[in-house]
């Protein structure tokens, strides 16, 4: 019971610091490009992780390795690759809309890798209400209007999360901490990054490096929202699975919304919220709280 509050408590703690992470990155994307900040945040992440684990070594076997490579992939590289291209085509609140589903397929993965065995109509439920409090929260910017490529993009970015969810996992298997996994998918993440820096180009911002507003924004987004989150949430699917895990990425747009307005002055609105009440709402419902059905026999729930 205590391990599996633990597992919530992470789980909402990695969302909370990631919610802020859209505000760091705004201030960051006045002077560095999306792949300088990638590669800057997770060299800065791997080496606060290297500080923590005893001694440093790639896992043993190709197997294990190969899913670390691919985790690192599809939850980092192409992941954040996906997510800004997705940007150059579509207005960022369809995106983060769009990215939002990523719940819905690490749901579906795991009941066709057979993690979980079924899925709850609390689930599907939670999921639609959340949905529309995110869109009611991006309801400012949203723009109800289809574009392929970037909406695929998106649709894309969703989808690797659920993957990275997935090969985690399986090194969990073979009984590896989650903080020696999370050590050696940076490792790899940063390897694969290098390729990206060649097309998209790569310098070193020294001069705004110097100035504290943006090296502590770097800092927060290398110490903490990565080496300490992406460990915090691997601990958590470790703890809680992937299902119960990543429904509190539901809480993300809420944590943006609220930091938005404190530090970049957007404003709240009856649509925030709306937003606001129908994301915990939908929360709540997703992490099976009950729900009573008159019509089925008595005392039968679904969920």
């Amino acid at each position: 019971m205590r391990l599996n509050l633990l597992g919530h408590f992470l789980a909402i703690f990695t969302v909370f610091v990631w919610g802020i992470t859209f505000v760091s990155s705004k201030v960051l994307l006045e002077h560095f490009t999306p792949v300088e900040i990638l590669f800057d945040r997770f060299l800065i992440g791997f080496l606060a992780l290297s500080l923590c684990v005893r001694t440093w070594k790639i896992l043993p076997g190709l197997k294990l390795n190969l899913y670390a490579v691919l985790a690192a992939f599809f939850g980092i590289t192409f992941y954040f690759i996906l997510e800004n291209s997705a940007l150059e085509f579509a207005p960022s609140a369809n995106v983060s809309l769009i990215v939002s589903t990523a719940p819905l397929f690490v749901g579906v993965c795991d009941r066709i890798t057979g993690y979980i065995k079924s899925l709850s109509v609390n689930f599907f439920i939670g999921f639609i209400i959340a949905f529309i409090g995110i869109a009611a929260l991006s309801a400012n910017s949203l723009k109800l209007e289809i574009n392929p490529t970037g909406d695929l993009l998106a649709l894309g970015a969703a989808a690797c999360w659920c993957l990275y969810n997935t090969f985690v996992r399986k090194i969990y298997k073979a009984g590896y901490s989650p903080l020696r996994v999370t050590h050696v998918v940076f490792f790899y993440n940063l390897i694969l990054t290098l390729p990206f820096m060649g097309v998209f180009g790569y310098s070193v911002r020294a001069e705004f490096l110097l100035e504290p507003k943006y090296l502590l924004n770097l800092l927060f987004l290398g110490i903490i929202a990565s080496s300490l989150c992406f460990f915090t949430w691997n601990e958590a699917l470790k703890l809680i699975g992937g299902v119960s895990t990543n429904v509190y990425l539901y809480m993300q747009s809420v944590v943006t919304a609220v930091f938005a307005v404190v530090f970049i002055d957007e404003k709240i609105t009856q649509y925030t919220i709306l937003g606001m009440i129908l994301v915990t709402l939908g929360l709540m419902i997703s992490q099976n709280f009950r729900i009573r059905v008159p019509f089925l026999s008595k005392g039968a729930r679904i969920g």
